[in-house]
């Protein structure tokens, strides 16, 4: 996914902790390099760590539109899941780009692809392009 740093919120020593914009918004995440810069493109993957479970932090969505947002430290992330397996990874789909995250639990009236909205913490951004 493309995305341009607009501002660092915090060096630290292995990550540093940026605000991102994208085609679909602005989020908040960690970013796996020191080399960090404001305003510059990078193209990345996207990993979230949180364990996602339905109706605490992973919700289906009323919009149809992929969307970012954060507020304070959690992002709002709106994707088109695509697929659960029998272990619980979820893929989402945002635009072009592909987001695996853990569900913890199911819902059984989901039909797949469906948008859904996910609060995300934990999320890292890992430069492919450096």
């Amino acid at each position: 996914m493309k995305i341009t740093i607009s501002r660092i919120v915090k060096i630290h020593t292995e990550k540093t902790l940026v605000e991102f914009s994208t085609l679909y918004g602005e989020g908040l995440s960690s970013l796996f390099t020191l080399e960090a810069r404001e305003n510059r493109p990078y193209d990345v993957e996207i990993n979230i760590d949180d364990d996602f479970y339905w109706g605490k932090n992973i919700f289906t969505s009323m919009s149809n539109t992929p969307s970012i947002r954060h507020e304070a430290e959690t992002t709002y992330i709106t994707a088109e899941l695509i697929s659960i397996t029998e272990d619980g990874c979820g893929s989402l789909r945002l635009g072009n780009s592909i987001i695996f995250i853990s569900l913890k639990n199911d819902n059984k009236d989901l039909i797949f692809p469906s948008f859904v909205e996910i609060l995300a913490i934990q999320i890292t951004l890992y430069p492919t392009n450096i």
